[in-house]
C-alpha cells in the first residue's frame, strides 16, 4: 500500500503544472540573475584578485561550478516542497479522512508523503545536475570527474532527504492550498539569500552571516561548492597566493568560517543530519496531532 501511495502522490505532483512551475521558479530566478549580473560580479571579483591572468574557459568553469552548486542546493529544497502540495490538497479537500478510515497504519500516509517528496527532489535535482553539467562541458571543455559526480549525487540524496523532512514539518501546519502557495512563493524567492547565492556570503554583515550559518541551507550549498568547485578553484588560483584563494572561498561561501575557524565538511554533514532527524520527528508528531483534530 505504501508503494501505491507514493506512486499516487508522484503522479498527482507531475500532473499539476503549477506545482512543477513553483518548484522550478527559484531556479529560473537564479538563471535570470546570473545572466543579468551574478556572472559579472564574480568575473570582476576574481579578475581583481588574480590581476586578470585567467583565461576565459578557466574563469567560466569556476563561475559556472559555483552557480551549479547553488542551483542544486535550491532545487533539492523547492522540488521537495512542491511535491508536498498533495498533502495540503488532501487535507483541504478532506481526502485525508478516507485514509483515516482505511485500515492503513497511522504512519503509512505521512511516510509516503516524505518518500514522495524525497524522490521528486532527487529526480529533478539529478536532471538539473546532468543538464547544467553538460552545459559546462560544452561551454568550457571541462567535465566533472567520476568521484566528483558520485559525491555530488550523495549530497543530492542527503539534501533532498533533509529538505523533505524539514519542508514536511512546515507544510504539516497548512490546511489550505492558498497558504501553502504563498509559503512556497516566499521560500522559493528567498532561498537564494539563505544559501549565499544571490548575495555572496562575504558581502553580508557579520551578524547576518552568523544567523545564516545557524540554518542548514548555507551548509548544504557549501558542501556542494566544495565538491563541484574543487578542481576549478585549484585551476584558477594555482599561481595566486594562498591568502587570495582563502579570501575567495570565504567570500563566496565555498568554506564557512565560525570564530575564525573553518567549519569542516563533517561538521556540516552532522548538522544537516541533526536537522533531518529533528524535523522528521516533529513532522510525524504534528501530523498525528492534526489528524486527531480532523
Amino acid at each position: 500500500m505504501l508503494r501505491k501511495l507514493i506512486y499516487r502522490n508522484s503522479k498527482l505532483y507531475f500532473r499539476d503544472r503549477t506545482s512543477v512551475f513553483f518548484s522550478m521558479l527559484a531556479v529560473l530566478i537564479v538563471i535570470a540573475l546570473y545572466i543579468l549580473f551574478l556572472a559579472k560580479l564574480q568575473v570582476d571579483a576574481v579578475n581583481q584578485q588574480t590581476n586578470g591572468i585567467l583565461n576565459g574557459d578557466d574563469l567560466s568553469y569556476l563561475i559556472n561550478s559555483w552557480i551549479l552548486a547553488g542551483l542544486l542546493s535550491i532545487t533539492t529544497l523547492t522540488s521537495t516542497l512542491g511535491a508536498l502540495g498533495t498533502m495540503v490538497n488532501d487535507r483541504e479537500n478532506r481526502i485525508v479522512m478516507d485514509f483515516k478510515s482505511s485500515p492503513l497504519s497511522a504512519m503509512t500516509y505521512p511516510v509516503s508523503c516524505v518518500i514522495t517528496s524525497f524522490t521528486v527532489g532527487t529526480i529533478i535535482s539529478v536532471i538539473s545536475f546532468a543538464v547544467y553539467g553538460g552545459y559546462i562541458y560544452f561551454g568550457t571543455g571541462y567535465f566533472f570527474s567520476i568521484g566528483m559526480i558520485l559525491k555530488c549525487l550523495g549530497l543530492i540524496c542527503l539534501s533532498a532527504m533533509m529538505s523533505a523532512a524539514l519542508m514536511g514539518f512546515m507544510v504539516s501546519f497548512f490546511s489550505t492550498n492558498s497558504a501553502y502557495s504563498s509559503a512556497s512563493l516566499i521560500i522559493g524567492t528567498t532561498i537564494g539569500f539563505l544559501n549565499g547565492l544571490y548575495v555572496p556570503m562575504g558581502s553580508l554583515p557579520e551578524t547576518i552571516q552568523s544567523v545564516l550559518k545557524f540554518l542548514p541551507f548555507g551548509h548544504i550549498a557549501s558542501l556542494f561548492r566544495r565538491v563541484l568547485m574543487q578542481e576549478s578553484v585549484d585551476l584558477c588560483f594555482k599561481n595566486a597566493p594562498m591568502s587570495v584563494r582563502d579570501s575567495y572561498t570565504r567570500d563566496f561561501g565555498v568554506n564557512l568560517v565560525w570564530n575564525g575557524s573553518e567549519i569542516r565538511s563533517y561538521i556540516s554533514i552532522i548538522f544537516i543530519l541533526g536537522v533531518l532527524l529533528i524535523s522528521l520527528i516533529l513532522f510525524f508528531i504534528n501530523f498525528r496531532r492534526k489528524k486527531q483534530e480532523i
